[in-house]
């Protein structure tokens, strides 16, 4: 399982990557915004409830294939 997290970014005229998540760990979060936002207060191997908490106007969990995980 990989999910890649975008965020709105602050102008609100795209989205940023905020990171990725590969098989329950955190393994691209290149400005620690990702970490602070679900460490700790999500199953991170959880993907169906990741993508359904991070399905709004300001995050999404993007699923990725296989083989870009």
């Amino acid at each position: 399982m990989a999910l890649l997290f975008l965020g709105l970014n602050e102008d609100r005229g795209g989205w940023d990557v905020l990171g990725k998540i590969v098989d329950g760990e955190i393994v691209e979060d290149p400005t620690g915004e990702l970490e602070e936002t679900v460490k700790g207060a999500y199953d991170l191997s959880d993907e169906d409830h990741l993508r359904r908490a991070f399905n709004n106007h300001y995050i999404n969990a993007v699923p990725l294939a296989e083989d870009e995980g």
